[in-house]
């Protein structure tokens, strides 16, 4: 888990983009402890062994199933039933945005911009060599992780958030702590994935989709509120 400390950020964008990105506004979270990696086959393993709960839909698909690859076929309320084991949440999205931009208001975990060359260590996105046709490994791609430490915000899976999606909400965000509309049909996902391009990942990108959705795209990562346990 990576500790997010407690300020200020730019959330959104103020050109470009799709309109429900805009405006750019700033947000002030409270401090929070955030997954480093995606949650992997291996970790959600010992949530099914626990719990008794049902396997993801791509449990037994070789292409997903590496303990090191992040789990897919996870709807968002196993999302969140794996959370609430752990004694976190998902992450508001909010909180997924600074954990991802930082303080900056860079459009990627590495930087402002893409180059060409950056390939291999950075993202695993379609259309990019990066040595994984599907989803890679939660820790491989250590030269895109964020000004916080943080991995795969952009590619791989993309990664259900707490908020309810609403195309207006950032024009009537509270400033402080915000945690989505009170209700909608669609739930957030963040970050893009290993079938989408370069143009899909920029970190102020707002996806979405109905909470029950289960498929090869999908991952998440978890909030803690305070230090979690040391393990052993």
């Amino acid at each position: 888990m990576v500790l997010i400390p407690e300020g200020y950020f730019p959330m959104g964008t103020g050109s470009g983009g799709d309109a429900d990105q805009q405006p750019m506004h700033y947000v002030y979270t409270s401090a929070y402890y955030i997954s480093r990696q995606e949650v992997s086959n291996a970790e959600y393993e010992k949530f099914l062994k626990a719990t008794g709960h049902a396997e993801p839909k791509f449990w037994q698909d070789v292409r997903f199933n590496r303990p090191d690859q992040p789990v897919v076929g996870v709807s968002w309320f196993d999302a969140m039933a794996y959370a609430r084991w752990r004694g976190g949440r998902l992450p508001t999205e909010a909180e997924w945005e600074k954990a991802a931009r930082g303080n900056d208001g860079r459009l990627y975990p590495w930087g402002a911009k893409w180059e060409k060359g950056f390939h291999l260590y950075f993202v695993n996105v379609y259309g990019v060599e990066d040595n994984y046709p599907f989803t890679g490994p939660v820790d491989y791609f250590e030269s895109g992780s964020s000004p916080f430490g943080v991995l795969n915000m952009a590619g791989n899976v993309w990664e259900w958030c707490l908020d309810w999606h609403d195309k207006d909400y950032y024009r009537i965000s509270p400033e402080l702590d915000p945690q989505g509309p009170v209700e909608g049909r669609m739930k957030v996902v963040r970050g893009g994935s290993w079938v989408n391009t370069l143009d899909d990942v920029p970190l102020t990108r707002r996806g979405r989709n109905f909470p029950h959705i289960k498929n090869s795209i999908y991952g998440f990562r978890i909030v803690l509120p305070t230090a979690p346990a040391p393990e052993g």
